[in-house]
């Protein structure tokens, strides 16, 4: 395994990743390199990581339960993990809910428990790489379907013959910022016989996915919770086979007391204050006009604004330059995308002065690469 010549290659091809450490909490406004930037980068979508009723709640249950739950949850189990899970499940209109450590866990343990060699996944072309990986680990046998393409997904279910079926796709997709045609998939049901599990990372309070026909929710703390961990939602059933079957749950650390509280108390919040994901959606399609009205090639229906360079040199001088002008936007490249793009996140806590010293950035700097047509040199 030559290790510096595979470094030299992701070099060479300008894939090379390095951290940009941030020194305050993860707010509208960052503290980079020295200096306040505008965040476009966080999936903090509702601003509830800093609500300083969530910090409190965090920090009154450090103070109880200490840092750290210490084991797995079948040998160290709080009374709080079980009063969020009740919570996640009343939230999901289901029976019951399994919380894990992260999102990623929850994704390959879900997957790899209910679906098995000689069953059956399709899954969305563009599924998160905890969904990807998922389904391998699973040793199922593995149909992609193209992305969001109801016609292709049918055509692909009806070669499939007396297997046990798993249809399983994101929500809200991470990086292109679409959503799913979740009801078409759910009709699909009344004529083949499958599961469908649902990935709610980037929708939870922001699309309504509590569809009758979703059998398998999955969710994350982490994104418009602002805390950390993931979850599983379903029937009794599930969560039970789960517990007793689901390998990163049972040999994983619990979530912390602090993440547990917090994520407790961003849930009540979050259903209280339905504002939250009005503002969200103002300022994501706010933003989203004046980017195409530039003349940049962007996309995504939510909060969640994709910007196509294409070329991993420019895209990657784009962040650049927006970061030497207090804008923090990050540059996606492959493997993550096969097209190079920055990925813009807006917050429900952006104030329209924040957004507007942003356009400005991204207008200047898109000349200056000539990414603009209409200024092309």
């Amino acid at each position: 395994m030559n290790i510096k010549q595979k470094l030299k290659d992701i070099k060479g091809k300008n894939l090379f990743r390095e951290f940009r450490t941030i020194t305050s909490s993860c707010d509208s406004i960052v503290r980079f390199n020295g200096k306040e930037c505008i965040m476009l980068a966080s999936n903090n979508y509702f601003g509830l990581n800093t609500d300083p009723r969530v910090i409190a709640a965090g920090k009154r249950a450090l103070d109880k339960y200490g840092s750290g739950n210490v084991a797995s949850r079948l040998i160290v189990n709080l009374d709080l993990h079980e009063k969020l899970e009740k919570d996640i499940a009343r939230y999901k209109k289901c029976q019951a809910a399994l919380v894990y450590s992260g999102g990623f866990s929850a994704n390959i343990g879900i997957i790899s428990s209910v679906v098995g060699k000689g069953d059956a996944i399709l899954s969305d072309e563009l599924n998160h790489a905890s969904i990807i990986d998922g389904c391998r680990l699973s040793k199922a046998d593995v149909v992609v379907y193209k992305h969001c393409d109801i016609e292709d997904l049918e055509s692909k279910l009806s070669k499939l013959k007396n297997k046990n079926i798993l249809v399983v796709t994101d929500s809200v997709f991470s990086m292109d910022g679409d959503v799913a045609p979740l009801k078409e998939i759910i009709n699909l049901k009344r004529k083949y016989s499958f599961t469908f599990m649902v990935d709610d990372a980037h929708a939870t309070g922001i699309v309504d996915t509590n569809l009758e026909g979703i059998d398998i929710h999955m969710g994350t703390l982490s994104k418009t919770l602002g805390s950390q961990g993931g979850y599983a939602a379903g029937s009794n059933e599930l969560i039970d086979f789960l517990r007793n079957t689901s390998r990163p749950f049972m040999y994983s650390t619990g979530l912390s007391p602090a993440d547990t509280a917090s994520a407790l108390e961003a849930l009540k919040i979050m259903q209280e204050y339905k504002t939250l994901r009005t503002r969200l959606i103002n300022n994501a399609s706010y933003f989203r006009k004046r980017l195409k009205n530039m003349g940049f090639k962007v996309f995504g229906d939510l909060q969640i604004i994709p910007l196509i360079i294409g070329d991993n040199k420019k895209t990657m001088k784009f962040q650049k330059l927006l970061e030497e002008d207090g804008i923090f936007v990050t540059g996606i490249r492959f493997p993550t995308v096969k097209s190079a793009r920055l990925r813009i996140s807006v917050m429900a806590t952006h104030t329209r002065k924040q957004l507007n010293k942003a356009l400005y950035s991204f207008k200047k700097n898109g000349i200056k690469l000539g990414l603009l047509p209409h200024v092309r040199k």
